[in-house]
C-alpha cells in the first residue's frame, strides 16, 4: 500500500469512474486498475462494486475511505511542514455552523482569500458536538463555533466575541415583549435546532431543571427556516442576537424576556493542541483575530 494507490482510490471514490480518475490523475486506465487491484490484494478486501458502468464503494470501501483521507491529509501536512515556501499554500478544512457561515464568516473568508489566494478553503457544516469529534480525529483543521466557553484539555480555544441569546416570537404572539418563565414554555410550541446543537442543549437543560415539557415542539436544522416559522406564529425559539437583528429592526420578530438565567455564549476559534500550524493556518488564525477585533467588539 502506497500513497499513489490511496490517491487513486480516493479519486475513483469521488468521481465514480475508473476512466475519469485516470484522466484526472494523468494515468492510463490500466495503471488505475492495477493500483486498485494491488490495494485490494494488500488489504484482503474488495473496495468497489462494479455494476455495469456504475462504480460504488463497498461497505469495507466506505470504512477504508475515512482512513485513507486521514493518511493522505497527514502525508500532505508532513510534506508542507518540511517544504520551504514564502507564501502560505495548501488546504484548510474549516468546521463551523450555519449561523456563523451565514452572518459572520463571509467577510472573514473574503479578507483571507484576498491576502492568501493560494490556499484552498473547504467549509464543513456540523453541529458543535460533531465538530469537536472531527477536530480530535484530524478531519477538521480548525473550527469556529458558538457555545458556552469550551474548556477541554486537548483544545486550544480563542474567545472572539460574546453572543447574547434571545427568545424570539412573532410580534403578535402572546409572549411577545413579555417576561416569560420556564412554565410558560409548556404553553407553546418550541422550535428547536437539531440534536447536538448547543442552542438546543441549553433549552433542554432549562426545561429539565424546571421539570417542564413544551406543549409541542418542532425540530429544524436551518436558522433561516426557524425564523420563518417563528414569524408565522408557529412557535418560539432561542437564537443568537446577531442572527435576528434585521428582523427585529423591521418588526418581523419580537423578543420574549426570559425570567431565567441564560448561559453566556461566545464565538470561539478552536483547534487541537497537537495540531501542526502550517503557515496557511497561522495566517488564518491571525486573520480571524483581526476580523473579529475590527468588526464585533
Amino acid at each position: 500500500m502506497d500513497l499513489r494507490q490511496l490517491r487513486t482510490f480516493l479519486c475513483i471514490a469521488k468521481m465514480g469512474s475508473f476512466i475519469q480518475a485516470a484522466t484526472h490523475l494523468g494515468y492510463t486506465p490500466s495503471t488505475v486498475t492495477t493500483h486498485i487491484k494491488n490495494l485490494e490484494s494488500h488489504l484482503g478486501i474488495k473496495l468497489f462494486d462494479r455494476l455495469g458502468h456504475k462504480i460504488n464503494l463497498t461497505s469495507e470501501g466506505r470504512t477504508f475511505k475515512t482512513y485513507a483521507e486521514k493518511i493522505i491529509k497527514l502525508a500532505d501536512e508532513a510534506k508542507e511542514a518540511v517544504t520551504p515556501s514564502s507564501t502560505p499554500h495548501g488546504t484548510i478544512i474549516l468546521g463551523t455552523a450555519e449561523s456563523l457561515s451565514t452572518y459572520r464568516i463571509p467577510t472573514l473568508l473574503q479578507t483571507y482569500r484576498h491576502e492568501y489566494d493560494k490556499v484552498e478553503l473547504v467549509l464543513k457544516f456540523e453541529n458543535c458536538s460533531k465538530i469537536r469529534d472531527c477536530i480530535r480525529n484530524n478531519e477538521l483543521d480548525i473550527a469556529l463555533i458558538i457555545n458556552r466557553k469550551i474548556e477541554e484539555p486537548d483544545f486550544i480555544v480563542k474567545c472572539l466575541s460574546l453572543e447574547p441569546m434571545l427568545f424570539i416570537t412573532a410580534p403578535n404572539h402572546p409572549f411577545a415583549k413579555k417576561i416569560i418563565s420556564p412554565q410558560n414554555l409548556s404553553e407553546t410550541c418550541l422550535i428547536l435546532t437539531e440534536p447536538g446543537c448547543s442552542y438546543r442543549a441549553t433549552i433542554e437543560t432549562l426545561l429539565d431543571k424546571a421539570n417542564v415539557r413544551p406543549r409541542t415542539s418542532m425540530e429544524v436544522n436551518s436558522i433561516e427556516s426557524i425564523k420563518q416559522l417563528v414569524m408565522l406564529g408557529l412557535g418560539i425559539s432561542m437564537l443568537p442576537r446577531f442572527t435576528v437583528e434585521k428582523e427585529l429592526q423591521n418588526n418581523q420578530l419580537a423578543v420574549a424576556e426570559p425570567h431565567l438565567p441564560l448561559p453566556l455564549y461566545m464565538t470561539q476559534l478552536i483547534y487541537h493542541k497537537n495540531k501542526w500550524l502550517s503557515p496557511a493556518l497561522r495566517a488564518f488564525i491571525k486573520t480571524v483575530d483581526q476580523t473579529f477585533i475590527n468588526s464585533y467588539f
